[in-house]
């Protein structure tokens, strides 16, 4: 229920603010990148049992050091991503 609930709630969210439009990549290597990235993403979340949300607020709260080290991996990793795609495209 929880789940049926964020879909239908953000697809009326998009409807209702008439924001909404389907894009495509301009260019060939950009399903590359877009597909690298999700490839990545589902390794790591593969390797941290989980997702982002998980390792970092359930770490923190409980003074973890895995999720401080987390948080600044994910942080770095972050800025180095937008670094990278404000580069190449």
């Amino acid at each position: 229920m929880l789940n049926g609930g964020l879909v239908l709630g953000a697809m009326s969210g998009f409807l209702f603010s008439g924001e909404f439009r389907l894009t495509f990549p301009r260019f060939k290597r950009q399903y590359l990148q877009v597909l690298t990235g999700g490839v990545l993403m589902g390794y790591s979340a593969a390797l941290a049992s989980g997702c982002a949300v998980g390792a970092f607020f359930s770490a923190v709260p409980s003074l973890g050091f895995n999720g401080l080290v987390f948080g600044l991996a994910l942080a770095a990793g972050a800025f180095a991503g937008v670094k990278i795609v404000n580069r190449i495209g």
